[in-house]
């Protein structure tokens, strides 16, 4: 019979690769002639068929130390990844990279392959934790160093991916006057643009500008130009800018003069340009000018920066009285420019011409019904204190918008006027009273909003119960917003039965999860335990992916810590912490590593709250909330106080506003007796706060006694005690301590 040649050419290749003495790190043979094999032979004779001639394994002169038996190993998972890899086993071919890193943590080639293949897997974080560790090895290889610095980018670590790219060009092996040399440093230039490093951003720009006007001197193909130059018209611009921004005008005026030439009809753009430039270089007179032939050619392209413009140099020239009536010439002229025609009207408007403002405002709508005309119309109607009319323009705002963030700044303002706010209640419910009801959504849902705004419960609730009938597509969102603006007035029983209502809405049905969780938390707040943790049960036994979703078994875990049965709560904040232990879980895991910590403390175990604190901090030591927690509970026990300050200012720095870290930042100035320092701190968060921080208010009055501010302090005091005694679970002992200062200080 005919032996099988390949078969015995097989046995041979593997037994040849076991004995190759060579080194992963610097492989000698390249990665696509890699044979197929597999990890080590057993040492003994082969057949691969009955009838073939044993294969034999060479016996080396010389046993193998334990590091060269390592790179081996390396050498034949690594050629197996490349086997599976070309048969698209891309999972498996993962698998057998992974074990040659093991072998051979050090192998620079195994990274430059594993790396794309985990991008293409999904395998972000593996593919960025080796990419980093490749950079390490090797910190030249500037193909990679892009790659990575470019991910990064995608992700929004700006900081980190310039720093990459910035390295990437300047690695030895990179031709300077290579084409991608000058790609590697538009993107670099475009992420200093995006971090606001002017000088960064043109000195990358200005090697792109010179390769595109000398394509041959940095050996740029027809590709790589046409990368460079998707839109010339729209490039050159950023660039001039870019220059401009880094007060280098002569680069800048040859950058805008490439986009007008770029595109013919851009004339008109080209003098708005040079208008930035000669103002930029303190040549007011010439910016008038030039930007005066781009509004005389009525063109629309630059927008409201055009008019804005015109202001600055207005100003720069001591003829800021001349902007309004420039403006009403060119808005004669221009009638049809409906961005002219608002930017006139916010000036008339911001002159005080309220009626004039009102007209061009209402006349300029007509053409295109665009936010500013609504926001300038709800200005004018609000200093005007007409609430009707404000009231039934936000409406119409909100119907043509489609959402309230444009109009936000009026609404508050309105919000801060109890007149106001009396005015638009009253239209509101005199809308609602008509037969049939003349209250539209978008009008009664600006009603709600105000009134929920204004703390008018019963209004609010009014409101919001006209739009759910009215309106069945949007019960989510009224539901919603319903029952937490009754959670945050504390009227947890009537949340409750919003919410409810939500679950069992049949239009709602695969929310009802949702509406359930956000009914076990009102029902726990309510004081109704035993009804919160059979709605979580319920919400849980829904089907098979509630059983174990982790956003319920945290409620779950959360409502046993509220009630204050510490010892079930820590069994369960405990299982989650192991079952969601990946990296794709990590919020989860974060958050019931938060609750077991509070419920270590609430128990009087600190070191054990700390340690949950410690590992967290190791693991993310920038993350503000573990920084405040930790912080806090340093200071409190009087200890690390340093590091606590140090810690609880990272957290300020990330998050200015937030209630918790200003008290914690207050209270770790306290015990550093910096008194005075502290206070502005504990002030700013008695301000934030909406009730029942007893701490915080017992905080406030301790520093207030240390400045001899002791009317204030009672004051303080008197509010955290009543704040404390009204809690479901009163803290007994900080009731104690309140009542001794008081009896001290009264």
């Amino acid at each position: 019979m005919k032996t099988c040649e390949s078969s015995r050419l097989r046995v041979v290749m593997i037994a040849f690769v076991a004995s190759l003495p060579c080194q992963v790190g610097g492989m000698s043979m390249a990665a696509d002639d890699a044979p197929p094999a597999t990890p080590a032979a057993t040492g003994k004779s082969v057949q691969i068929q009955e009838f073939d001639d044993p294969a034999t394994p060479l016996v080396p002169n010389k046993l193998r130390s334990a590091d060269e038996q390592k790179r081996i190993d390396a050498v034949s998972w690594f050629a197996s990844g490349r086997v599976l890899e070309t048969r698209n086993q891309f999972p498996n071919a993962l698998r057998a990279y992974q074990e040659a890193l093991k072998h051979d943590p050090r192998a620079v080639t195994v990274y430059r392959v594993i790396i794309p293949l985990a991008f293409g897997l999904n395998k972000t974080e593996d593919a960025v934790r080796w990419a980093l560790e490749a950079v390490k090895l090797d910190p030249n290889d500037y193909q990679l160093l892009r790659r990575l610095g470019t991910f990064l980018a995608s992700q929004g670590n700006l900081a980190e991916a310039a720093q990459l790219l910035d390295q990437a060009t300047k690695a030895p092996g990179l031709n300077k006057e290579s084409a991608t040399y000058v790609t590697l440093m538009r993107d670099l230039g475009l992420i200093h643009k995006a971090l606001n490093h002017a000088e960064a951003a043109a000195d990358a720009f200005e090697v792109v500008f010179k390769a595109l006007q000398d394509p041959d001197a940095y050996h740029l193909d027809f590709r790589t130009k046409a990368d460079l130059l998707k839109e010339p018209a729209t490039v050159y611009e950023r660039m001039g800018q870019i220059f401009l921004d880094a007060n280098r005008t002569e680069l800048a005026i040859q950058a805008f003069e490439k986009a007008a030439g770029a595109k013919k009809s851009s004339s008109g753009n080209l003098s708005f340009n040079l208008a930035l430039v000669y103002l930029k270089s303190n040549q007011p007179a010439k910016a008038l000018d030039e930007l005066q032939k781009y509004l005389d050619s009525q063109r629309q392209s630059k927008g409201r920066a055009a008019y804005e413009l015109l202001a600055d140099i207005l100003r720069k020239l001591d003829k800021a009285g001349e902007l309004l009536p420039r403006l009403e010439q060119l808005a004669e002229k221009d009638s049809k420019n409906v961005t002219l025609q608002y930017y006139l009207a916010d000036q008339l408007l911001a002159a005080k011409r309220l009626d004039d403002a009102e007209k061009l405002y209402k006349q300029t709508l007509t053409i295109t019904a665009d936010l500013p005309g609504f926001v300038g119309l709800s200005s004018i109607y609000r200093q005007q204190n007409r609430p009707a009319e404000l009231l039934d323009i936000l409406g119409k705002g909100y119907a043509e918008t489609g959402e309230l963030a444009g109009l936000n700044a009026e609404l508050n303002l309105a919000v801060a006027e109890e007149k106001l706010v009396n005015g638009i209640v009253e239209a509101a419910h005199k809308l609602l009273k008509e037969q049939p009801p003349k209250l539209d959504f978008a009008t009664g849902y600006i009603a709600a909003n105000i009134a929920a705004d204004a703390k008018r419960g019963d209004d609010a609730v009014q409101f919001y119960r006209h739009l759910l009938a009215a309106r069945k597509d949007r019960a989510e969102m009224l539901f919603e917003e319903l029952g937490q603006f009754l959670m945050e007035v504390q009227r947890y029983d009537e949340a409750a039965t919003v919410f409810a209502e939500a679950a069992k809405a049949p239009e709602l049905a695969e929310k009802k999860p949702q509406f359930l969780l956000s009914l076990a938390q009102s029902l726990e707040f309510a004081g109704k335990t035993v009804e919160a943790l059979k709605t979580i049960k319920d919400a849980r036994e829904i089907n098979q992916f509630t059983r174990e979703h982790p956003l319920l078994m945290l409620q779950e875990a959360w409502i046993h810590a509220h009630s204050q049965q510490h010892e079930e709560s820590i069994t369960r904040y405990k299982a989650i912490i192991e079952k969601f232990a990946q990296p794709q879980f990590r919020p989860i895991m974060r958050r019931a590593q938060f609750g077991l910590s509070n419920v270590y403390v609430q128990q009087g175990r600190l070191r054990e709250g700390e340690e949950v604190l410690e590992a967290v901090l190791k693991e993310t030591p920038d993350d503000p909330s573990v920084n405040n927690d930790l912080g806090y509970l340093y200071a409190d026990q009087n200890k690390n106080l340093e590091q606590a300050e140090k810690m609880i200012r990272k957290s300020i720095t990330a998050e200015p506003e937030n209630g918790a870290y200003l008290d914690s930042m207050g209270w770790v100035l306290f015990r550093l007796g910096k008194h005075q320092e502290a206070l502005p701190f504990l002030e700013k968060a008695v301000q934030k706060a909406t009730g029942g921080d007893e701490t915080l208010w017992d905080h406030y009055a301790d520093v207030l006694e240390k400045l001899n501010q002791k009317d204030k302090a009672v004051e303080a005091w008197t509010k955290a005690l009543d704040h404390a005694r009204k809690q479901k679970h009163p803290d007994k002992k900080l009731i104690e301590r309140l009542e001794e200062k008081l009896r001290k200080n009264k």
